[in-house]
């Protein structure tokens, strides 16, 4: 609950900025004049800044139960299942949080993520694949990885940057389509170069924002394997990393899942400014140059 309100008042404080923005700046008057009333943009700001963040806080765990066919375990069904959950626990009590639960997909998936809206709800998910290619000190490298991430509240801190940005792009948009329209065209009414420039400049702040968005989401990775490397010692990371590499292929993780993942999908160029992760050659070079 707290995390909930926590994204609430995030979200909020930013829509309440840009209304004392527009209203400080008069642009409040020339959006009304434009047929476009102030209470309108913030709903737009609300909708898409919060619905998004929303979706991608409290959707992932729906998307990891019905798609990807996660199986809690709550009771280990052989000695496999009975070493993960004492891992899991034992790593839990020496960082000082609730043991997350365990789930697992029953398909050969070389990828773990987390999912939940706090330390408290956190579920680490770990596919077939690695079960079945990963030593246990690998296993337990991931685990660690996993369990950073629960520790840093990346979950929530990615869908509060996710609904922030979403928040201040659409005013930079919205903004630019005006003025064009009011100051360039001398439009007195919203028209159609004013629906075209406001699609347009949606689409490159929209991508720009993805940028931000993604490379947040690189850098916490970085993190994770920093974290994870001084919970159960660099060697044990590097090893699982190497493994992961070795049999690296193109994630099968439901969309924004791919985010959560341990790794993700790999660009060339200017792509890679939009990818969720760097690339595990990258983060075995950081993780060899890293001192616990």
């Amino acid at each position: 609950m707290r995390s909930l309100l926590t994204l609430l008042l995030v979200l909020t404080a930013l829509v309440v900025g840009a209304g004392l923005f527009l209203l400080l700046t008069g642009y409040a008057g020339q959006l009304a004049s434009a047929g476009v009333p102030l209470t309108q943009q913030l709903g737009v700001l609300v909708l898409l800044g919060g619905s998004g963040a929303l979706f991608l806080l409290l959707g992932a765990p729906v998307i990891a139960k019905y798609l990807l066919g996660v199986r809690s375990i709550t009771q280990p069904g052989d000695s496999q299942e009975l070493w993960l959950l004492l891992a899991l626990r034992q790593q839990a009590q020496r960082v000082g949080i609730r043991a997350p639960r365990l789930g697992i997909i029953d398909r050969p998936e070389l990828n773990a993520f987390t999912i939940g809206l706090n330390r408290n709800t956190a579920q680490i998910v770990l596919g077939r694949g690695l079960l079945q290619n990963l030593s246990q000190d690998e296993l337990e490298a991931v685990l660690a990885h996993e369990i950073a991430h629960i520790l840093n509240d990346d979950m929530r801190t990615l869908a509060l940057v996710q609904g922030a940005v979403n928040v201040l792009t659409v005013l930079p948009a919205r903004l630019a389509s005006l003025l064009v329209d009011r100051l360039l065209l001398r439009q007195t009414q919203p028209a159609l170069a004013y629906y075209l420039i406001l699609t347009l400049t949606q689409l490159c702040y929209g991508w720009l924002a993805s940028m931000v968005v993604t490379s947040f989401s690189r850098q916490r990775e970085f993190h994770a394997d920093r974290e994870g490397a001084r919970l159960v010692g660099r060697d044990k990371m590097i090893a699982a990393l190497t493994c992961l590499h070795a049999g690296t292929a193109p994630s099968a993780l439901a969309g924004m899942l791919v985010a959560f993942g341990i790794t993700g999908r790999f660009s060339e160029g200017l792509a890679q400014l939009l990818v969720t992760h760097p690339s595990l050659t990258e983060r075995l070079r950081a993780l060899r140059q890293f001192e616990p």
